[in-house]
């Protein structure tokens, strides 16, 4: 199927989709993108493959989260598939989760998250098993572990709402022909008794499969809402950070803690915390810096008073009232990041008179050149790029002055901000796309070299560790010319700046993402 059938956001899916699935869920995937709802009859033909293996690929994507399936609106007798876009691009966001995870619990939470999201879906007490069994391997000795310790960081993970059970078979499933799936609101985060003794009876008997359990029907799923929104209070504390000090970041971080219990993280504004509130977190977390604790009034004057609106001071009562605003966080946040692309992209004086327009709202040409104090002709010719790549409208105004008389017009330049936000969101889905195929044609084309590579240097080590001579070891080295070590260098180079560049413009699309979905609510 070829992939210009596609919008970039949908071409990034069936990347992250044929990279981690391999070919034949990327069709399949692909076509689900393109057609959206189909049922299961439609896919083979229009794919080229069996129904087996169209079967099998839908079942691994339904295991991962990756696909939903209901009754049609034309025959509630046939099922129709549809992709849910949002999980498929969080695959890309897999390694940030993991780094997450083991910064805010440790290494068991983040082995616990890495088995959870190899599965897709699974049991407690199965992953509880096979993140035991990871242990077992890494250690040394081969000790068995407790596994009532993973399952303590099991329970951490579910009461911070990192993951979520997934919906059972409903009541009346029996009598229809596409079952319905459903949850009540309580149970989603409530783990069940589990039974710890025979899963340590197993670990010691070295067992590869736990096998029946008694919670083998309550099935676990990692909760993507969840993760969005620790990785926006992470791009709003670097930000604190960057713009006061680590101080003032360790301070908004202790804040949005506070938020988070007491507000819904998809609200665009927070409830208030209370100055005497916030203080008595600051002295009862251990964590606190010294200086924090000496300076904490001064730190939250610095972020409720600058510019940014990162804190709003939204009263007076209990020494002072303070809420987040996230849709004026976010626009604050997406103005820098487009600011940032229009200087890279046109230059200083493009950027003066993209921010003198969008502060402006509206400006004749003649004013933006006086204002700006650039020159008539690099204005002319610095506005007109921005127009031509739609950082800038236009907006016709016209004054009749009588019935007979011609009719004056006024040509204004505006910023619209969330129609410029698209334009660069999917501008960012485009390089994104760019790079991961970049990526892999770079490890495809090299695949022979890197192999030969990665055996040498394996068999170099373990010849290393067994105390061969450094002479014999620099002959066996020689195996590879010079070269090769060079074109290997230059492509582990090469992969970890796309590896990066992804990562970034990631960040990126979350910043937009965030603005254009809170300046909605508003």
């Amino acid at each position: 199927m070829p992939p210009f059938t596609l919008g970039h956001f949908s071409q990034v899916c069936c990347q992250l989709l044929n990279h981690y699935f391999g070919e034949i869920v990327g069709q399949v995937g692909a076509y689900l993108l393109r057609r959206g709802h189909r049922p299961l009859f439609d896919i083979p033909s229009a794919t080229g493959l069996s129904i087996p293996e169209v079967k099998k690929a839908l079942a691994v994507m339904i295991q991962h989260n990756l696909v939903k399936f209901e009754a049609s609106e034309r025959n509630n007798n046939v099922a129709e598939y549809s992709i849910i876009h949002h999980n498929v691009y969080c695959l890309l966001r897999y390694p940030k989760y993991l780094y997450m995870i083991k910064r805010i619990y440790g290494t068991s939470e983040e082995i616990l998250l890495e088995i959870l999201l190899n599965l897709g879906q699974a049991s407690a007490s199965n992953v509880i098993f096979q993140s035991a069994n990871r242990l077992k391997e890494a250690n040394d000795d081969g000790e068995v572990l407790d596994p009532s310790a993973l399952h303590q960081s099991f329970l951490k993970l579910a009461q911070d709402n990192f993951i979520i059970r997934c919906p059972k078979l409903a009541s009346d499933a029996n009598v229809q022909k596409v079952p319905t799936l459903e949850i009540e609101e309580k149970e989603k985060f409530t783990v069940p008794h589990l039974e710890i003794g025979p899963i340590a009876k197993l670990l010691k008997e070295n067992a590869t499969q736990i096998g029946e359990h008694t919670d083998s029907e309550i099935i676990w799923r990692v909760n993507h809402e969840r993760f969005d929104v620790e990785l926006r209070h992470v791009i709003i504390v670097n930000a604190a950070a960057r713009r006061v000090d680590a101080t003032a970041g360790e301070l908004y971080h202790l804040m949005l803690k506070l938020w988070r219990e007491c507000s819904n993280p998809d609200s665009p504004t927070t409830n208030a915390l209370s100055f005497n509130v916030i203080k008595d977190a600051v002295r009862r977390n251990e964590g606190s810096s010294p200086i924090l604790l000496e300076h904490f009034e001064q730190y939250l004057r610095i972020l409720y008073e600058d510019s940014s609106s990162l804190i709003s001071k939204v009263g007076d009562a209990g020494g002072g009232q303070f809420a987040l605003n996230y849709s004026t966080v976010f626009e604050n946040l997406a103005c820098a990041t487009l600011d940032s692309i229009v200087l890279e992209r046109f230059g200083s004086k493009a950027l003066r008179l993209f921010r003198l327009s969008r502060i402006q709202k509206f400006m004749e040409q003649d004013q933006m050149q006086n204002i700006a104090m650039i020159p008539a002709k690099e204005a002319k010719m610095f506005t007109y790029k921005l127009l031509e790549h739609n950082f800038l409208q236009i907006k016709e105004l016209k004054k009749g002055t009588s019935n007979f008389a011609p009719v004056k017009s006024f040509i204004l330049f505006h910023v619209d901000l969330p129609q410029v936000t698209r334009t660069v969101l999917e501008a960012s889905y485009k390089g994104l796309y760019n790079a991961m195929v970049r990526q892999m044609h770079d490890l495809t084309d090299n695949k022979r070299l890197l192999d030969k590579h990665a055996r040498l240097e394996t068999l170099l080590e373990s010849l290393r560790g067994e105390g061969l001579p450094e002479d014999e070891l620099a002959y066996l080295s020689d195996s590879m010319t010079a070269a090769e070590k060079s074109l290997v260098a230059r492509i582990h180079s090469m992969n970890d700046h796309l590896t990066l560049g992804q990562t970034q413009a990631d960040d990126t699309i979350l910043i937009l993402e965030s603005y254009l979905k809170f300046s909605s609510m508003t």
